[in-house]
């Protein structure tokens, strides 16, 4: 029995709440278990990891350097993130945007990456990742621009299996990438129950309504990638806030299960 049939053993969806997105498999045998991971919804912050690879590509192609300082504006993107609350830091170096980027999902750090690299490149290499469905058309938090940031559990998985496989960055910067990611400092989701020792590169996204979170999951190297996406939640506090909320503990619940079909 190999790794998607003791996947597919240990999957429970009854009660699920809202509308799952699921995507998983074990890195080397690559046979993959889907949920519904095709449907096109609102990517939220786990977009963040391909807008990462983007601007590494970037720095690869000798655009731009990680050391290059980034002038930031004096208006910044609400949202979660720190740089909208340090108006005295007017420039901030690409490595460090990258990693407020991610480690903390600062949405200012965010679009100052996307106004480096352009939605263009973003696209291309969205493309080039294999993703079918995902389109980054906006700023995080530009809610006067038209369209919205999608994509699928199926594309989320795409780009984390070419990062973690190497496809994706050359080995410098996939261990950059690898080592931002492992810092993320929200834990809550597909981390949160993986026993002492199993590590995880993750990147969360919500909005009110939804709680996405995608991640490569093994010990001393990623062995597994799962994405999972969840919206329609309709529960007082998924509907208000954008911690908490039922989907959290189900979604921690699936970070054990990958991990549980790892042998």
């Amino acid at each position: 029995m190999g790794f998607a049939q003791r996947l597919r053993a240990e999957l429970a969806w009854d009660g699920f709440p809202g509308r799952v997105g699921f995507a998983a498999w074990d890195l080397d045998e690559r046979e993959p278990v889907l949920v519904d991971a095709e449907r096109v919804l609102h990517a939220a912050s786990t977009i963040k990891v391909l807008i990462m690879i983007t601007a590494l590509r970037a720095v690869h192609a000798g655009r731009v350097g990680l050391d290059t300082e980034v002038e930031l504006p004096a208006e910044r993107a609400g949202g979660f993130g720190v740089l909208r609350q340090l108006p005295s830091i007017s420039r901030i170096s690409l490595r460090d945007l990258i990693t407020l980027m991610i480690v903390i999902s600062d949405n200012a750090a965010t679009n100052a990456v996307i106004e480096v690299v352009g939605f263009e490149a973003i696209r291309d290499c969205a493309a080039d990742l294999g993703c079918t469905a995902t389109r980054v058309v906006r700023r995080l938090m530009d809610v006067n621009a038209p369209g919205r940031n999608e994509t699928t559990a199926l594309d989320q998985a795409r780009v984390l299996d070419a990062l973690a496989r190497g496809v994706a960055l050359p080995p410098d910067l996939t261990e950059h990438a690898l080592d931002v990611l492992s810092r993320q400092q929200v834990r809550d989701r597909l981390p949160a129950l993986l026993p002492d020792g199993v590590q995880c590169w993750n990147k969360t996204g919500e909005l009110l309504g939804s709680r996405h979170d995608v991640g490569l999951i093994g010990t001393d190297r990623p062995r597994a990638v799962v994405a999972v996406l969840v919206d329609e939640l309709t529960d007082e506090r998924s509907s208000t806030d954008h911690r908490g909320g039922p989907a959290i503990d189900r979604i921690a619940a699936l970070g054990l299960a990958v991990h549980r079909a790892l042998r």
